[in-house]
């Protein structure tokens, strides 16, 4: 598993972005992980190699099958879940700014063949089923952009590669583009800032009127916004949320599991055990024998 870090406006900084390259491949095992709710600037554009993996919106959910695709566009509030729970399941995904194709804001690349997208509220998530000529072809450029991604001079290739790529999802959309529900700015804006503070603050105790302060409304609001957009409470997201930090410093460090409890702000190791096993049928130890990673 791991835990998303965000900047000071609480955007997700991105595992392997850099200014000086705008653009990052992730192989992700969805195997036993789920991404938490995240956004940022960053366009998404993959697809699955093994498995399913369901995309969640605020508002929607996407199942995504072995050979399928997905885009996701700017600033789309989402999560993704393995589509079958203990079976395996493999995403590649490659995550760009929309300046790496642009080449600076206000060019006449950005205007004329990213804005269309990127400014269309309808164009949240656009799943690439394989079976059409549009599809295929994207689909084939996906894959062949993850083998550039182990060759020398993968640079100029992949800008190039994911330039022409592009240019066949706008063929693709335009030809299979099913239309979405529209984006509720207000409540999208309400949940991020919610999320947010979950977010930065889940090592620490938490109430549900500081979450609720966090997008300047009611506590009972809180609630019922978080239930219509995320599927859970307030408490229910921040316990999901400490597992999922858990389960990273359990595969990946060799800190004990009482100072992972109070790192992930849980009371205790006991409580944070009794958790730990309802959501994931085994205790913080045995997770740690069957997925750590950490060195000696």
């Amino acid at each position: 598993m791991q835990t998303f870090v965000t900047d000071q406006n609480q955007v997700e900084k991105i595992d392997g972005m850099t200014l000086e390259f705008p653009y990052c491949m992730h192989e992700r095992d969805m195997t036993d992980f789920v991404v938490p709710w995240h956004w940022h600037e960053e366009l998404e554009l993959g697809y699955i190699e093994r498995g399913t993996s369901i995309i969640r919106t605020l508002y929607q959910e996407y199942p995504v099958h072995q050979g399928d695709g997905f885009f996701i566009n700017t600033n789309v509030v989402d999560t993704k879940i393995n589509g079958n729970p203990g079976k395996p399941a493999l995403e590649i995904n490659h995550i760009f700014h929309p300046i790496f194709i642009g080449g600076h804001f206000g060019s006449r690349i950005t205007a004329k063949y990213l804005n269309p997208i990127l400014q269309n509220q309808q164009i949240s998530v656009h799943i690439i089923r394989r079976g059409t000529k549009e599809a295929d072809a994207v689909l084939d450029q996906l894959v062949l952009l993850k083998e550039i991604n182990r060759r020398p001079d993968q640079e100029i290739l992949i800008r190039n590669t994911l330039s022409a790529t592009w240019l066949l999802l706008l063929k693709e959309i335009e030809t299979h583009f099913e239309t979405s529900q529209l984006i509720e700015t207000e409540k999208s804006n309400r949940i991020k800032n919610m999320l947010s503070y979950v977010h930065k603050n889940f090592g620490n105790k938490i109430t549900l009127e500081e979450i609720a302060a966090a997008a300047n409304i009611s506590e009972r609001e809180a609630n019922r916004i978080f239930q219509k957009t995320i599927r859970q409470t307030p408490f229910e997201y921040l316990l999901s949320y400490r597992l999922n930090a858990a389960k990273e410093l359990l595969s990946r460090s060799d800190l004990s599991v009482t100072e992972i409890s109070y790192r992930c702000g849980f009371t205790d190791s006991a409580y944070m055990g009794k958790q730990f096993r309802k959501a994931c049928g085994m205790t913080p130890n045995e997770y740690r024998r069957k997925h750590s990673c950490a060195t000696a």
